[in-house]
């Protein structure tokens, strides 16, 4: 598969797989969920979905919720995708935002 294609199958699976988790997925302990990036592997066997919830809260028990909803996911995507291999979804958790957040709280507290 050419680069461009693959690269546009990330694109349309992070803004379907952000709708399903935000529209299809009915499960209100999952707060927020920002799907961040989709990586897919070479032979589309994988895709690695990096996702950040917004507030506090343990990242754990919604992270099952989405591990438990990936067949369901992955099911939907399939319908709305026209590709030859539908990957398995692994969510990981992308910390990132959060780090960032203890970096500004370091850098302002050094500023006073």
């Amino acid at each position: 598969m050419a680069k461009h294609g693959k690269s546009r199958n990330k694109s349309l699976m992070l803004r379907y797989i952000s709708e399903i988790i935000s529209f299809k997925v009915h499960d209100p302990s999952l707060g927020l969920a920002t799907v961040t990036a989709v990586e897919i592997t070479n032979d589309y066997s994988y895709a690695k979905v990096y996702i950040s919830f917004l507030g506090d809260g343990d990242i754990k028990p919604k992270m099952d919720i989405l591990s438990n909803a990936a067949g369901f996911i992955r099911h939907e995507i399939a319908q709305k995708m026209q590709i030859r291999k539908m990957p398995e979804l692994r969510f990981i958790y992308d910390d990132t935002l959060e780090k960032a957040h203890k970096i500004e709280e370091i850098l302002k507290r050094t500023k006073k």
